[in-house]
């Protein structure tokens, strides 16, 4: 999509990089991904409340502000914005996509990109906890345990979901997109009558939702990439889907909030149920929908500078938001600003004062540290541009190596689940299976890392 190129984007002026991106580059996927990021990152410091620990306790109470405040969970049908990141990586991996690419090697080229970051990430968190840990401060020890890696399950999700891009690119009429959206969003379903059926814990293979679910975004991401869904159907779509998922809450058994607060009899994000599903279908119709005048919007030279950037800084915006907030929090509460009196006006300043800080500081944080999500590791991301001999043997190496990262993604995802204290067996496996992948990758001779453009 992009002419190789050796300069970084911070040092190519708007108008040069925006010529360098070229005619042919789908920027509305690229505004998407970013606008979706920045909105999670904002949502995050807006929704997070916390209370310092009862008399005799050691655990700062986490809450979450639509708890407190029902009324603003309708909110969350306009900034659970997820579904579209999935919806921007399948349409670009669908772009680079070549009918002679293995998809075990093709899956651990965006693997590389998508975990060498998280490496640097779990180095820092696993020192915090331990430093917390030494100092005796247990309050910080359970809440970097807790909270330090539970965003980690959008990347298992997101490692898995690539996994079925791969397998789904046979598809090449409308009809295959509306089946796979039907198949998945019924499948989601089923599950969620057995949530709603069980008597105590649902069962085990209702998780299954968190590939179902978010298989939904990445099939009409696919469907966007190869033009398969018409803007004017994906519009009237939308707004279809929309009067489907109003009724399911209105006459049926789904809460209105897109993301988990207390009380829920079922929730919606976490395993997504099937509202989600239909949420995600609203959100990636309507983006189809705006495609064209957001790419044209893109095309303006300083519009495009800063998505450039931003894209390029994704992971590194995502993992360390959560952190940044953490410490802006902490030194508000040192200096008297806290989050805890909810009714108050203050709180609304306090925590407006604290999002807009947010995003402001992620702009040098991510100038400081994207070097590490873009910077080539030794031997993970070692360059070894020879191509994959299609014999029998080689081809049951791709599989095996497909098939080690699938383990990954849903290793990641129990991980986060479980957090830092309790969840050392599942990082294991993380670590086990994305090195078993890359020895065997290197085995092959097949290039596992590949040199990319400073605009993706």
């Amino acid at each position: 999509m992009t002419k190789p190129l050796s300069e970084s984007p911070r040092a190519l002026d708007a108008t040069e990089l925006d010529r360098l991106a070229g005619t042919a580059r789908d920027r509305a996927v690229d505004v998407l991904r970013l606008a979706s990021l920045l909105v999670v990152v904002a949502g995050h410091s807006i929704m997070l409340t916390v209370a310092a620990p009862p008399a005799g306790g050691d655990r700062l109470i986490l809450g979450n502000l639509l708890g407190d405040h029902p009324i603003l969970q309708l909110a969350t049908w306009l900034f659970q914005v997820l579904p579209l990141f999935f919806f921007a990586g399948a349409a670009a991996a669908t772009y680079g996509w070549r009918p002679d690419t293995r998809p075990g090697h093709w899956l651990l080229r965006r693997a590389q990109r998508l975990l060498r970051p998280v490496f640097w990430y779990l180095v820092v968190v696993g020192a915090a906890l331990g430093i917390a840990a030494w100092v005796g401060c247990p309050a910080a020890v359970d809440v970097i345990g807790r909270l330090g890696v539970q965003l980690l399950w959008f990347l298992g999700a997101y490692l898995v979901i690539l996994a079925t891009v791969a397998l789904l690119q046979r598809m090449s009429r409308p009809i295959h997109i509306l089946i796979g959206v039907a198949v998945c969003y019924g499948a989601t379903a089923v599950a969620d009558a057995a949530r709603l059926g069980a008597d105590g814990a649902a069962p085990r293979w209702t998780m299954i939702t968190f590939a179902t679910a978010w298989m939904v975004p990445a099939v009409l991401g696919i469907g966007y990439a190869k033009r398969l869904v018409a803007p004017r159907v994906a519009a009237v779509g939308a707004v279809l889907m929309l009067a489907v998922n109003t009724g399911m809450v209105v006459a049926g058994p789904y809460d209105v909030s897109m993301v988990t607060v207390p009380g829920q009899r079922l929730s919606n994000m976490s395993p997504p149920s099937v509202l989600l599903a239909g949420h995600a279908i609203v959100l990636c119709l309507l983006a189809i929908a705006a495609a064209g005048a957001l790419g044209r919007w893109a095309r303006r030279p300083r519009v495009w500078w800063w998505t450039a950037l931003g894209n390029r800084a994704a992971m590194t915006l995502y993992l360390w938001h959560l952190p940044l907030l953490g410490i802006l929090i902490g030194a508000g509460a040192l200096l008297g600003f806290t989050r805890d009196h909810l009714e108050s006006t203050g709180h609304l300043v306090i925590v407006g004062v604290q999002t807009v800080l947010l995003v402001a500081l992620l702009v040098p944080v991510a100038g400081l540290l994207s070097p590490l999500e873009n910077r080539p590791l030794p031997w993970w991301d070692d360059e070894r541009p020879v191509r994959l001999p299609a014999t029998v043997g080689n081809r049951w190496r791709d599989r095996a190596v497909f098939l080690l990262l699938v383990i990954t993604g849903f290793a990641l995802l129990m991980f986060a689940r479980d957090g830092m204290l309790v969840g050392a067996s599942a990082l294991a496996v993380v670590v086990a299976g994305a090195g078993a992948a890359r020895a065997i990758s290197v085995g092959t001779g097949q290039p596992a890392g590949q040199r990319r453009s400073p605009i993706d």
